[in-house]
């Protein structure tokens, strides 16, 4: 898979795509002090120059490296495909690190010029473009929260089916307790990065 991945990525054609499902493994504390590698397995809905598109699959991450960012479903993602056979498509992840972090470096920008004028007394422009809302960022803050919680029953479970000696429960109780692990995750990934955007915000009681 990873040699098809290093072709696709030196010879494939580049494109958009949309995540439609990402699910998160790994990145668990191992005994010696390390964690497991973090790895995602997409869905993506790549979208072709002749205006259709084609869903497909890939893996990012592996036994002995981790994926190279975070991923949610709804992102936008440079991809490189097999112009023959699109269904052979990976992300780019170096392509996307690099939006990711120039829009990190606009926004940061955008933030030291509107803390400038407020300094000088200078009137608001108004909101920054392409900065995250209010709305957007009360959303990711109350799924990671929402995840956060349900991570913390799923091994409160997990540690009563342990105590219980009941193998069977405490296999499920674990998988459970896994699976939210990565979803809570991925969650404050999503919205800590979003925090990078907006760092005035600040979360208000409803």
């Amino acid at each position: 898979m990873f040699g098809k991945n290093r072709k696709l990525l030196r010879d494939g054609t580049p494109g958009r795509a949309v995540i439609v499902d990402a699910l998160r493994s790994g990145g668990h504390l191992t005994a010696n002090g390390g964690a497991t590698p973090v790895t995602y397995r997409l869905r993506l809905r790549i979208h072709l120059p002749d205006g259709t598109t084609t869903d497909t699959e890939c893996q990012l991450g592996g036994l002995t490296h981790s994926a190279h960012t975070y991923f949610s479903a709804g992102d936008i993602v440079p991809v490189r495909y097999d112009a023959t056979d699109p269904t052979h498509a990976t992300v780019d992840e170096a392509a996307l690190l690099a939006e990711r972090e120039a829009k990190q470096r606009e926004a940061e920008a955008e933030a030291v010029e509107r803390a400038d004028r407020t300094l000088s007394g200078q009137p608001d422009p108004g909101p920054a473009r392409n900065l995250p809302t209010d709305a957007a960022m009360r959303t990711a803050y109350d799924r990671w929260r929402t995840a956060a919680a349900r991570t913390k029953e799923a091994k409160a479970a997990h540690k009563e089916a342990q105590r219980a000696d009941d193998k069977g429960a405490t296999l499920r109780a674990f998988n459970a307790s896994v699976k939210r692990g990565a979803e809570e995750r991925t969650a404050r990934e999503r919205y800590q990065e979003l925090r990078k955007a907006r760092p005035d915000w600040m979360v208000e009681d409803q």
